[in-house]
């Protein structure tokens, strides 16, 4: 009993063992982690035989292959094959299938029957052909019902996309749904079988004519041009997978989008799932776009037109080992034309692949389409004395290697910091290019030791599609981690901050990546853009401080010295920056919400509208406001809370103006009502007055509107006319006394008594008859002095009970 291993399929969870790279529903399993079991006898199948260890070193005899085995093999570990003897012819056989066991969902069994079980290599579905039960005669028209496994479903998406396919290129489908928890697809059924059968030709494989060969060019072409036009990647396109409407003329329809995916999605290495024989090279990195399915259009090519497929009798290891180091061999096409179309799509660099444009020149017999030359790496050559072990896998040339480090990114960065890559550079290969370029980059303190792993996966395949820590770094997937990063993942924002701080897509632009150069020159304006928009504005504020100098001084800013505003780290910005230059959509939606909050803070906020008109600024100019908007948000509370400060000034303001006028009149009632009008009582009263009307002066001066203070206006400009006619007859009562006054002074006082009293005596005794008159002037005399002071007094007291 010992522990065995097995790696389980990520996409139909099926148990394999280690030795198997491939599932059976067509998932890759390379780099899929081993996982172990609890005790289990050891498999017969791993026991070697003692005679076979004590063998040398064996080449395995088949031309294709010839790769060194270890002592001891029995089968060749690249091919599988025996290496003692040639490999014995196999036929298939073709064999009816019968009536599947299984049942058609509620929504199909009530109107179709299973009239035979169709072979479906893949996992994620069963083929059957079904009749209408209405119609049971031998001429009924013929169905596929597709049925998936229980869980599956189809990516909405995806079918959304797949239904506005011109049904010329695709095979119609006839109805779709959910039924008794299984997906379903009721589709046509296309008589004449799938490519494969043409190419087989009925078990005998023969070259098909160029005639053909060019018929199948053009027809899948043009269909793959209207996948990809609805923005869609087969990723699985071979022979199976391609349908026979009709023979003549040839109609070729495309089938099977099971694993298709939308363009801007990011494809993983650990996540593909495709059939490893029609699968470019870069798809082992990860990478998958458009032109992933023009190579297996060539793998198509070529197998019509030498009668069979390169990698026929190959394992999937050998298979994996050619596409990441080797060529492509088009020299056994006979016809010079067909062959330039095979060279042509079968480009290991994706940028130099044909695609549409091409293969319409091409089918237009354009002369002055360039012949592609399949040009081989110069250290394509080279294999490596020993295989270097990189996890469960082995490399056995640079190319390999690069391709194996970029996909086991964490244990290139551990091998990198332990050492052990130099080590084996320098001892097991002694290859000193990469020892030196290995030492170069340790001396470096300021390079990171992902940029090393990055130039020493270039060194060693320079043609690699971009990655960055197993992932790709094309376009789509650049936009897809800007969009997590815009709603706030923080590994996002970190990821697309690292591609710009360690300078990633320039170091691919610089290997000759056209597609990296255009984004970093893209992405470096916008940057420099967003730098000096800011400078910009920041000057305009400024400026704008500055005239508002009757705000308090901050201390705090005149002791440090830093009155600018802090201008907002550019890694949290890569996202929104990349936004802008690529999704005007996006950008749009930011102006419209940018706007609208722009017109609500400039009103407390009069900077704002020195920055300019957002509807005509651009994206970065926007981006730049938008960073601002905190700022102005403070601004406007500030303001806000000055001008609640200010009204709340004003209020009191009004209270207090009112208080004072209310006191004034209310000593003022006081000293009328309770106060003979003495001198100094006159003297109160004309203070109180003044102090009236140099309050209401100033309440007509103060220019002030607000209901608030008008009302008080109102109220205490009411009494006015009253106080002007009390300070009349106070100023009356003055004039009165003073002319009084001249009369009963000091000096005048006692004489005017003592006539008063001594002068009627004397004249009684003249004429008794006179001292009556006498009396009766004197009176007068004293009315006429003293009675209007009574009046003006009366007067006074009336007016003051009117107030």
């Amino acid at each position: 009993m010992t522990t065995s291993y097995y790696r389980r399929c990520p996409s139909c969870a099926i148990k394999n063992n280690p030795e198997v790279l491939r599932c059976a529903c067509g998932t890759l399993l390379a780099g899929i982690d081993l996982s172990s079991e609890d005790q289990t006898p050891q498999s017969p199948t791993l026991a070697v035989p003692t005679a076979a260890m004590e063998s040398a070193n064996l080449l395995c005899s088949h031309a294709d292959c010839a790769q060194p085995n270890p002592p001891g093999s029995v089968n060749c570990i690249y091919c599988d094959r025996p290496l003692t003897a040639a490999p014995k012819a196999t036929s298939p056989t073709s064999q009816k299938l019968p009536a599947s066991l299984i049942n058609l969902p509620s929504a199909l069994k009530t109107r179709y029957r299973i009239t035979e079980a169709m072979p479906a290599k893949g996992a994620e579905a069963e083929l059957l052909l079904v009749q209408p039960i209405t119609d049971s005669t031998a001429s009924a028209t013929a169905l596929v019902a597709k049925i998936y496994r229980h869980g599956i479903l189809p990516k909405a998406s995806v079918q959304e996309r797949i239904a506005r396919i011109d049904r010329a290129h695709r095979v119609e489908v006839i109805e779709a749904g959910v039924s008794d928890g299984y997906a379903y697809e009721l589709m046509e059924y296309c008589q004449g079988g799938s490519l494969r059968n043409l190419l087989d030709s009925g078990g005998k494989k023969q070259p098909l004519t160029s005639e053909l060969v060019r018929a199948i060019a053009q027809e899948l072409a043009i269909a793959l041009a209207d996948v990809h036009a609805h923005g869609l990647v087969h990723r699985d396109l071979k022979p199976e997978n391609i349908l026979i409407r009709s023979t003549q003329p040839l109609d070729l329809v495309l089938t099977d989008f099971g694993i298709a995916s939308i363009l801007d999605t990011t494809q993983r290495y650990t996540g593909v799932a495709h059939t490893l024989p029609y699968a470019a090279p870069e798809s082992l990195s990860g990478v998958i776009d458009a032109k992933a399915d023009y190579w297996a259009l060539g793998m198509i090519v070529l197998e019509a037109a030498t009668g069979q497929h390169p990698f026929s009798a190959l394992s999937d290891a050998v298979i994996m080992h050619t596409l990441t180091t080797r060529n492509i061999n088009t020299s056994q096409i006979s016809d010079p034309n067909i062959a330039k179309l095979a060279r042509g799509l079968l480009q290991r660099d994706p940028q130099q692949r044909w695609g549409a444009s091409e293969i319409q020149r091409w089918l237009a017999n354009d002369a002055t389409l360039p012949d592609p030359q399949l040009n081989q790496a110069s250290e394509s050559g080279r294999t490596y004395n020993q295989p270097y072990h990189l996890g469960e896998q082995r490399c056995y040339h640079p190319e390999q290697l690069g391709v194996a480090l970029a996909n086991h990114w964490e244990l290139g960065i551990a091998d990198i910091l332990n050492g052990q890559l130099l080590a084996w550079f320098r001892d097991v290969q002694k290859d000193q290019n990469v020892v030196r370029l290995l030492l170069d980059q340790r001396s470096d303190p300021r390079m990171s030791v992902d940029v090393q792993l990055l130039n020493l996966i270039l060194h060693l395949a320079p043609g690699i599609p971009a990655v960055w820590h197993g992932q790709s770094i094309a376009l789509s997937a650049i936009l897809e981690q800007t969009k997590s990063a815009i709603k706030g993942d923080e590994k996002a924002i970190q990821w697309l901050n690292h591609l710009y701080q360690y300078r990633v897509l320039e170091i691919y632009a610089k290997a000759g990546n056209q597609a990296a150069a255009e984004i970093v020159q893209r992405w470096n304006v916008a940057c420099d853009q967003f730098y000096s928009t800011w400078e910009i504005y920041n000057n305009i504020i400024s400026k704008s401080a500055q005239k508002n100098s009757h705000e308090p001084v901050n201390i705090d800013q005149l002791m440090y010295g830093n009155q600018q505003l802090n201008r907002p780290y550019l890694s949290t910005m890569h996202a929104q920056i990349l936004a802008f230059c690529y999704d005007q959509n996006w950008g749009e939606k930011k102006r419209v919400r940018i706007n609208a909050e722009l017109t609500h803070l400039s009103l407390q906020c009069p900077w704002l509208t020195e920055l300019g008109n957002p509807q005509t600024m651009s994206g970065i100019e926007l981006l730049v406001v938008e960073s601002l908007l905190p700022e102005a948000r403070k601004a406007a509370e500030k303001q806000l809370a000055k001008s609640a400060a200010n009204e709340l000034q004003l209020k009191e303001d009004c209270q207090a103006t009112s208080k004072q006028i209310n006191s004034l009149l209310a000593q003022l009632r006081t000293i009328i009502n309770n106060r003979w009008a003495t001198e100094s009582t006159c003297e109160e009263l004309n203070r109180l007055c003044d102090e009236y009307f140099q309050t209401i002066a100033q309440i007509r001066a103060s220019g002030r509107v607000d209901v608030e203070w008008m009302e008080m206006r109102k109220s205490a400009l009411k009494p006015e006319r009253n106080l002007h006619a009390i300070v009349q007859n106070i100023n009356k009562l003055s004039e009165h006394r003073a002319i009084t006054a001249g009369w009963l002074n000091q000096q005048t006082l006692a004489p005017v008594v003592l006539s008063i009293f001594i002068l009627p005596l004397l004249l009684h005794r003249v004429a008794s008859s006179i001292s009556p008159i006498i009396y009766s002037a004197i009176g007068l005399v004293i009315a006429w002095r003293f009675l209007p002071v009574y009046v003006w007094m009366r007067d006074i007291k009336n007016i003051g009970r009117k107030m």
